[in-house]
Order: C-alpha cells, then structure tokens, then sequence
C-alpha cells in the first residue's frame, strides 16, 4: 500500500483543525464512486458533514480517508471519504473563511459557478479578494492580530490557504 503524501498532509491539517475547533463541517465531492455516502446524497459536488467531537459514535481521520458512521433523518450510514475528495472544511457558526481551502480538489463544476459569481461582482470587490494569498503574505503578525478583530475587539478567524 503506497502512501500519498498530499494526501497524509491534508489529513493532518484536517485532524488539528478539527481537534482545535471541536466542530467543522467538511466539503466533500461526493460525484465520484469512491465517495461511500447514502444513495441520496451521492453526485453532489458540495456535500457538507458535520464532524463533532462530541458525537458519540468515533470519527476516524486517516491519511487516505475520514471514516464514521454519520446520521442521515435519523438513520446512521457507514461512510468513507477519500482525502482526496475534501475541498474545504470550516466552522460552521462562522463563514468559509473561518477554514481551510484545497483548491486542486474542488470540483470542475464548483469552479465554474465560483468563477460565474466572481463576474457577477463589481470591480472593486474582485481586487479586493482577488489575491487572499498576497494580503497574508504582505501583513505582519501583529498587523493580522489588530486586522482580525471587528468591532468592540472581538477576533475574527481568516481563511487558511493550503496549498
């Protein structure tokens, strides 16, 4: 069995995000037969699962894949997701830009209505989030930290790049 090394790096940042935030929802393309979900919800490029720690049956984030028993109305289905089909993970209180992103692994059809939604915006707000990379690269720490607090100084998390 050969390992992938994106694959095990992906999971790790998968397991500490989860551990440290305590509840994530994962962005799964479960259009491909690999992906072992209910009939129900196979062929949806942008299946959200929720992960909880306090779920009391085990969720398993392995190199290769994130395993469980998750409910679905009520009713518990085994599923596997290949690592290599997780696009995003985020907490779900706040917004996508509260996670992480792996851009290789969204869908073709996600990015296309990602990219339609971009043309839709005024030009201002494309040079604004055109470039989140550029913005994390140019900013000091201690400018971030100021940065990220909103109003009446509460912190506000940022969207992780993983590349």
């Amino acid at each position: 069995m050969s390992i992938d090394f994106e694959d095990a790096l992906k999971a790790k940042k998968l397991r500490n995000f989860f551990h440290e935030k305590g509840r994530i929802y994962i962005v799964v393309d479960a259009t491909s037969e690999d992906v072992q979900v209910p009939v129900f919800l196979q062929g949806d490029p942008a299946l959200r699962l929720v992960l909880n720690t306090r779920m009391p049956q085990p969720i398993y984030i392995r190199d290769g894949f994130v395993e469980s028993n998750f409910s679905f109305s009520g009713a518990a289905h085994h599923c596997v997701i290949p690592m290599n089909r997780i696009w995003a993970a985020y907490v779900p209180d706040l917004d996508m830009e509260s996670g992480l992103i792996w851009h290789e692994s969204i869908p073709e059809t996600v990015k296309m209505v990602l990219d339609a939604v971009d043309e839709l915006k005024p030009d201002e707000l494309k040079a604004e989030v055109s470039k989140p990379e550029m913005k994390l690269i140019e900013t000091s720490a201690a400018s971030k930290a100021e940065a990220s607090k909103g109003p009446k100084g509460k912190k506000y998390a940022h969207l992780r790049v993983v590349k």
